[in-house]
């Protein structure tokens, strides 16, 4: 390589490997992307991807080159591995492996998770687990994606395994702008999975079969929720699910009509404020909270109080509500009946 051509390109290194002691397909192939994720409200941005057939077992060494001219130092990378034999996924990285910048190398070694057999079902959940025909609304923003049941308007994360994959290239593929529901109707399950954070499970979307994309169609409620005098639990805050670790109080919001006073839970922190509110528009002031420190819950406590601060409209449609910034979504929230 000369000096020059050294210049316009630069390489990452690493390694994949995973905990499951079964040995891989002939056929097997690896897929390593590069991707910017800098955009919170913006599908992750591809930088350089680079796919091939092992030639030997996990852990299995890998290179990517890409061109120092398409990063930015005040943005952020990561990379993303995924195993596949023929168009089957078997493994994927569940976590951001940041890369480049930040303080982030350009070596990683990666320990991918497994996208197939599922454990056993909860006996609880069992009545959920059959294969069904779903409608719902489905949106994919910076690797995480949210299926909202348009039967009971329940949100769940959907897991990264079954044909996950086809829903988010169909998603991807279909000219719908990054982050935005659209409807989906699919066959799918839903089962008790890990959650990304603490030692919990979740109830996850698991999809069986992709059936069609319905953009001019959505769940449309009849009767709405009121937004004074009503629990507001937080379901998603800066485009992740929210989830309660065991015995924590779980995030919500209450605005009192009386004195204009915002009051709830933040993930670890009681907090109050104000709030002016009209038909559309909802701002908060003079936020403050109780300073107990927390083992979990401290990074939604962080990110719901920021998105409360940034909002300045809100909309709802029956249960749900959505906290914006301009048109950035910000939180979402259900209406519970105490």
């Amino acid at each position: 390589m000369t000096q020059e051509s050294a210049a316009e390109s630069a390489v990452i290194t690493g390694t994949v490997t995973y905990r499951e002691r079964i040995a891989l397909p002939p056929e097997s192939e690896i897929e390593i992307s590069l991707l910017d994720v800098s955009r919170q409200d913006a599908k992750a941005i591809l930088i350089a991807q680079r796919a091939f057939n092992p030639q030997n077992q996990v852990p299995i060494a890998f290179e990517i080159e890409y061109s120092p001219a398409d990063i930015d130092e005040r943005y952020t990378y990561v990379i993303s591995a995924r195993i596949s034999d023929q168009g089957r996924l078997m493994f994927i990285n569940d976590t951001h492996t940041p890369v480049l910048t930040h303080g982030a190398g350009n070596h990683v070694d990666m320990t991918l998770v497994r996208a197939e057999t599922p454990p056993e079902v909860s006996p609880s959940l069992s009545g959920m687990a059959a294969d069904k025909a779903l409608k719902g609304m489905f949106r994919y923003m910076a690797d995480a994606a949210i299926f909202r049941d348009c039967r009971n308007n329940k949100t769940y994360p959907v897991s990264m395994e079954g044909q996950y994959i086809e829903l988010e290239r169909t998603y991807l593929n279909s000219g719908i702008e990054p982050g935005k529901e659209v409807m989906v109707e699919l066959n799918g399950r839903l089962l008790e999975r890990p959650a990304m954070e603490g030692n919990i499970n979740e109830v996850k979307l698991i999809v069986d079969k992709v059936i069609k994309l319905l953009p001019d169609k959505t769940c449309a409620p009849e009767v709405h929720a009121e937004l004074l005098g009503t629990y507001w639990k937080l379901l998603e805050v800066g485009g992740a699910g929210v989830v309660t670790p065991e015995g924590m109080k779980e995030a919500h919001l209450i605005l009192a009509a009386a004195d204009s006073r915002a009051h709830g839970n933040a993930g670890c922190n009681n907090f109050f404020g104000q709030f002016k509110a009209d038909e559309e528009s909802l701002a908060f002031s003079a936020v403050g909270s109780t300073m107990m420190a927390c083992p979990e819950g401290m990074d939604t406590e962080q990110a719901f109080l920021q998105a409360l601060g940034a909002t300045n409209r809100y909309q709802i449609s029956g249960l749900f509500m959505e906290l914006y910034d301009g048109e950035q979504l910000l939180a979402r929230l259900e209406a519970v009946y105490l």
